[in-house]
């Protein structure tokens, strides 16, 4: 069977082709007499490659996004998944934001994040009803159960790791009616929100434009988790406090006290990540880019935003 990059030879003949990630889908750069492709080849694909071209115009309409130029589907005939997009030359905002004296302004990285919220209410929905705008997600009848079926799967993972600790009992009680609660006293209408804004998704060009690498992973929620999504991994920058209260004025001002809610349901997700991947180097999880460990992190969100629970 032939492989990718020799379909990627094929396709362009005497275009220089070049390996840019292998991690989970083997990506490309082509560098064509037309200009640099980056051609992807889809493995792993949570989002179906006709919503992902789909939603990356409806994105592109309102900041800048990576073109996608052609989308190949075995299921159309092609001999691979795959996505042909435009190059976009610079460096992942993650990265940039270490770099406090010449990356991007807080004023600046704000607006744009800000943008990037309100330009997820415009992504068509890819289903009825509340759950992810994946593969093979489960459709919940509610918002509440949807919210809370996540954030106890990935618990469920990490949990272990805190047994016997009144972080695992708070974060229990939480689960167990404490944020049924505390959405009963912030509610907001539901749109379509982004679930996993990872910043290494966003690339920072050498004339300073903000641009989307990646359509996110979607579900229809309250404002306050877009922006938990967010916030979650601006935690101990100095970006943190100003984005929230753009949000708070911009984005969500009917919820934001949920803000910290979703900033656990996010860092569950990825504290879940590491309990699989790397369960014994605990002491080594992090958040993208964070200054502080992922455990010290957690147990200070959890301390600071969810009440004690009660002593039997």
């Amino acid at each position: 069977m032939t492989t990718f990059r020799d379909f990627l030879v094929d396709e362009f003949p005497d275009a220089p082709v070049s390996e840019l990630s292998g991690s989970n889908n083997l990506v490309y750069l082509v560098r064509t007499d037309q200009g640099p492709v980056v051609a992807k080849h889809v493995v792993d694909g949570d989002i179906p490659l006709g919503y992902l071209a789909e939603a990356t115009a409806a994105l592109g309409a309102h900041l800048p996004v990576q073109r996608i130029h052609r989308v190949c589907r075995t299921e159309d005939g092609d001999p691979f998944d795959a996505v042909f997009a435009e190059y976009v030359e610079g460096e992942n905002l993650a990265a940039a934001m270490e770099r406090e004296d010449d990356g991007p302004s807080t004023d600046a990285l704000v607006d744009h994040l800000c943008r990037f919220v309100l330009a997820c209410r415009h992504l068509p929905p890819m289903r009825d009803g509340y759950g992810l705008y994946k593969r093979e997600a489960p459709a919940l009848a509610t918002w509440p159960e949807f919210v809370v079926h996540y954030g106890r799967r990935y618990w469920n993972r990490v949990r272990p790791f805190y047994e016997g600790t009144e972080t695992a009992a708070a974060v229990d009680a939480w689960l167990d009616g404490g944020f049924a609660e505390a959405a009963k006293a912030h509610t907001a209408p539901h749109t379509v929100v982004s679930i996993d804004a990872n910043l290494k998704n966003t690339v920072v060009a050498p004339d300073g434009r903000m641009v989307v690498l990646n359509v996110p992973i979607a579900a229809l929620s309250a404002p306050a988790h877009a922006v938990g999504a967010i916030s979650l991994h601006l935690r101990h920058r100095p970006p943190y406090k100003p984005f929230l209260d753009a949000a708070a004025e911009r984005l969500c001002p009917d919820d934001a006290p949920l803000v910290p809610h979703f900033e656990l349901w996010g860092m569950l997700g990825i504290l879940s990540f590491y309990a699989v991947r790397q369960p014994d180097r605990q002491h080594e999880w992090r958040n993208w880019g964070s200054p502080v460990l992922l455990d010290d992190d957690f147990r200070d969100l959890v301390r600071t935003h969810l009440p004690a629970p009660e002593r039997p």
